[in-house]
């Protein structure tokens, strides 16, 4: 899984992190926690790449970042990491993300595997991290990614877009809902590929903000007292947001039952995509 870079805490910058340690709710404690974190960004698409470039530029040690497609024309449009020569060089998204990743910030150790998210693979990769980022497109991942971090007891940001709108919510396993207590059927999130609906460049980075600040709230001991799930129409607009609740009674959280992770890892039939 890694490139041999065996740096996990980015060094000490003078004065790169300084308009960040200004704001008193990160302060230089919170940097340094923030260096000193792993996150798991699953899927190197729109979402993805928006993701890994906002951690890097805040500095988060060590980005793991996992995605088996490669760089198409028609995803420059929203996928802000990669440009018309990595489209030309057919490269892997993860590859092309990490090149462009290490000349932003090289004090950040970048780990890109080309590989699918799949139950055979997700644990060891939840295990590194102290949180995971959703830049998937399709429920299967998405409810697998679920299953191994309440699990592991590791928070992650679900995140979907769609057209105009979006969708996202911080999980924190048992101190709060996971996916299946709010969305207990896979088809109810938002998960049809872009090349159906398409997608507006701009909800991209809306829902990637919000993914990533929660990410960030929580590596620095931040710890919301509610959950709430947010969603938008940035063409119009419009959002709401509202809490979301624990079930008591959850297949996955509750119920302790990992369906997806189980049911793959018995030769069930798996969707192995990623935002494309």
């Amino acid at each position: 899984m890694s490139d041999g870079n065996e740096k996990t805490v980015a060094p000490e910058t003078p004065g790169r992190y300084d308009r960040q340690t200004a704001l008193s709710v990160i302060g230089a404690e919170g940097q340094r926690r923030i260096n000193a974190a792993t996150a798991l960004v699953v899927g190197c698409g729109a979402l993805g790449s928006t993701q890994a470039a906002w951690l890097a530029r805040a500095g988060v040690g060590r980005l793991l970042l996992v995605d088996r497609d490669i760089v198409e024309l028609h995803n420059l449009h929203r996928q802000m990491l990669y440009n018309e020569e990595d489209a030309r060089a057919s490269l892997p998204k993860v590859v092309a993300a990490a090149n462009r990743l290490r000349t932003v910030n090289s004090g950040v150790c970048v780990e890109p595997t080309v590989d699918f998210v799949t139950a055979e693979n997700v644990i060891s990769f939840v295990r590194q991290a102290d949180v995971v980022l959703d830049a998937t497109d399709n429920p299967a991942t998405r409810y697998l990614v679920n299953d191994a971090c309440v699990r592991e007891d590791k928070p992650w940001m679900y995140g979907g877009v769609m057209g105009t709108r979006g969708v996202t919510m911080a999980i924190r396993p048992r101190q709060g809902p996971c996916l299946r207590c709010v969305f207990d059927d896979p088809a109810s999130v938002m998960s049809e590929p872009c090349s159906t609906y398409g997608v507006l460049s701009t909800i991209v980075g809306w829902v990637a903000a919000l993914q990533v600040t929660a990410a960030l709230k929580l590596l620095i001991g931040e710890t919301p007292a509610i959950t709430r799930l947010h969603q938008m129409d940035i063409w119009s607009g419009q959002g709401s947001s509202a809490v979301a609740r624990r079930n008591p009674q959850c297949f996955c959280c509750g119920q302790n039952r990992y369906e997806f992770l189980d049911a793959a890892q018995h030769g069930g039939s798996e969707d192995k995509g990623v935002e494309k």
